[in-house]
């Protein structure tokens, strides 16, 4: 996908978005008066009107077309209206089309509830109102139109997440090399000329470094963002316990450094993918032991509870908080609420977690307040595949 490609993006969605869809309106009835008199009325509306004298013609009509609503008088000859509305409903393409009776029958309750049975969303009597016939059509097609409209708008949608999300994949991998090759031959350079390098150099040598390292972790978080979705998701049964543990060891060196304190209950076992969870407690974890004012020692706890058919975690810390007025921004790839220079990351962490904690069945928030520290809460699915342990935990 080109650049130029990426432009087009917006406007392929505000094109879809206020496309025109020109509804078709299908009108059946034995005599050929009544829907030329039922067609003068509606013709002032933006649709394509059909005419079908008789419950095959109108059934023939179904297959060849896509109708947004379908007027349909009870007494005809060889095929009354209720049998040709049940076997048009037989067809894929009249799924959720409104069917209006249009009839000269008795008014008893008796046919307007046949009607109803068959799941008409309608039932008038001739001679007809032109007034009230034209506006209850105009509300069906206009409800028609706003759906059609969306479904364009999602399906384009659809194409362009996909499509940029192909080209976030690509562009992240062919970065990689030079990236990495800059880092080793800086590397290189830093260890075999530091003699022959005044202050200067070795500061500039620092930037290149430091910068190197910076872009090669952006580009492994956008090629994890883009991998979500992308490819199947493995459930399993997940130890988080023993998940969480892996990475606490992880960042063994900073809690060591930091004078860090990280507590957690016991955690359940639940069925889902095991690199969900290792990602939701490397980002959680990490971005609570660095969003700290250096005032105090980070306190760090991990807790989880069950919530009917869901696990609710938490990852609670005594941090610098966050403002409310950011939740729209706090989970929105490359939005960073901090200065690089003061808090290094690249802004995807957080969207990574709710796009992969969404794909599985799940959901993630966050309570805070600056100064006062961050709680963030996700959901799991518990599944079946865990046992409940005698202390009222489940394991593997």
């Amino acid at each position: 996908m080109t650049i130029a490609a990426l432009q087009t993006v917006p406007q392929q969605i505000e094109t879809a978005a206020i496309a025109q869809v020109r509804p078709k309106i299908l009108m059946v009835d034995d005599r050929w008066e009544n829907l030329l008199a039922t067609e003068k009325v509606l013709k002032p509306l933006k649709a394509d009107i059909f005419k079908a004298a008789s419950g095959n013609e109108a059934l023939s009509l179904v297959l060849r077309h896509r109708f947004a609503i379908v007027l349909l008088d009870v007494q005809m000859p060889e095929m009354d209206g209720f049998e040709t509305a049940t076997l048009m409903q037989e067809h894929e393409s009249m799924t959720g089309v409104p069917i209006i009776f249009v009839t000269a029958l008795s008014k008893e309750e008796k046919y307007a509830s046949r009607a109803a049975e068959i799941g008409a969303v309608d039932y008038i009597f001739k001679p007809i109102n032109p007034d009230i016939l034209k506006s209850k059509v105009k509300v069906y097609l206009d409800l028609y139109v706003q759906r059609e409209q969306i479904m364009r708008l999602n399906a384009t949608l659809s194409q362009s997440n996909e499509e940029l999300e192909r080209f976030a994949y690509i562009c992240s991998h062919d970065m990689q090399e030079p990236v990495r090759m800059m880092n080793a031959f800086a590397g290189l350079l830093a260890e075999n000329a530091e003699e022959a390098i005044d202050e200067d150099g070795r500061r500039y040598l620092s930037f290149i470094l430091d910068n190197a390292r910076r872009m090669q972790k952006m580009i492994n978080d956008i090629l994890t963002f883009s991998r979500v979705g992308r490819e199947e998701i493995l459930l399993e049964p997940v130890d988080c316990e023993a998940i969480l543990r892996e990475t606490l060891s992880e960042f063994e060196g900073v809690i060591q450094d930091s004078g860090a304190e990280v507590t957690y209950t016991p955690l359940p076992c639940v069925e889902t993918s095991s690199t969900l969870v290792r990602v939701l407690f490397q980002n959680l974890i990490g971005n609570a032991l660095k969003f700290q004012n250096g005032s105090q020692p980070p306190l760090i706890a991990v807790m989880a509870e069950k919530q009917g058919r869901y696990w609710r975690f938490s990852v609670k810390d005594n941090g610098i908080g966050i403002e409310n007025g950011f939740r729209g921004r706090i989970f929105t790839i490359f939005q960073r609420l901090h200065r690089k220079e003061d808090y290094p990351g690249t802004g995807i962490g957080l969207s990574t977690c709710r796009k992969f904690i969404r794909l599985c069945g799940g959901e993630i928030d966050f309570t805070s307040a600056p100064g006062q520290g961050s709680t963030f809460h996700f959901t799991l699915p518990s599944g079946e595949a865990a046992r409940p342990t005698r202390s009222g935990q489940q394991a593997c």
